[in-house]
């Protein structure tokens, strides 16, 4: 029983050592779990250009390098190590520049379309954000002018409205003359009849003062 606690105490630090070892080589295992079907003898330049951004995985987490690739692909990768050689983000030996040189120059076609494709979409760009300024100038132009014909069509409104009281205030001075231009008739045709009575009146008493007899 002794001896079984002995050797038991014996284990126990091997058996610490040993979770030590496999936690820290189960990162390495997840990491390279990435790159499943990439041989040994290709790993860590697989690895370096996939970390660089020069190349990508598939969403599964293989690199199948045994798929074909076109000179388009292998030319994007030279443009990136290229850019980044000449903005100093990638250091470089001379086997390295000369590598790449000769890889300028075997992918040279390739290169020059890229720089083409870049050009051509810079210049889609710039025309699109003119085209975007010219519609939003025109748009500002169109609000103004849209701003402007409302102003004036307020303007006719109240000119109108204005028209319109100055309309109906005539309207009513013309009701009031008309009222006051009956008045005056009926006036007038009354005084035309009490002048007539007043002649009737006069010619019946000069007729009776010629037959009254002279005293």
């Amino acid at each position: 029983m002794t001896l079984l606690r002995l050797t038991s105490k014996k284990w126990i630090p091997a058996l610490i050592l040993g979770l030590c070892f496999l936690l820290a080589a189960v990162p390495a295992l997840a990491q390279k779990r990435a790159y499943s079907d990439v041989p040994d003898w290709a790993y860590q330049a697989v690895k370096k250009l996939v970390d660089n951004g020069y190349l990508e995985l598939y969403e599964d987490g293989t690199f199948r390098g045994s798929n074909p690739v076109d000179r388009y692909t292998f030319a994007l990768v030279v443009a990136k190590l290229l850019t980044n050689l000449g903005e100093g983000v990638t250091r470089t030996g001379q086997d390295d520049v000369a590598l790449l040189r000769k890889l300028s120059n075997e992918f040279q076609n390739e290169l020059v379309l890229l720089t083409l494709k870049n050009k051509e979409l810079e210049a889609r760009l710039v025309q699109i954000e003119q085209g975007r300024l010219i519609l939003a100038e025109d748009q500002t132009k169109s609000t103004t002018e849209m701003q402007a014909l409302r102003n004036q069509v307020a303007q006719i409104l109240a000119e109108k409205n204005q028209l319109e009281a100055r309309l109906s205030a005539f309207e009513a001075q013309q009701e009031e003359h008309q009222v006051e231009l009956e008045n005056l008739r009926k006036e007038l045709e009354q005084e035309r009849r009490t002048n007539r009575m007043l002649l009737i009146v006069l010619g019946l008493i000069g007729a009776a003062g010629i037959f009254l007899p002279a005293q």
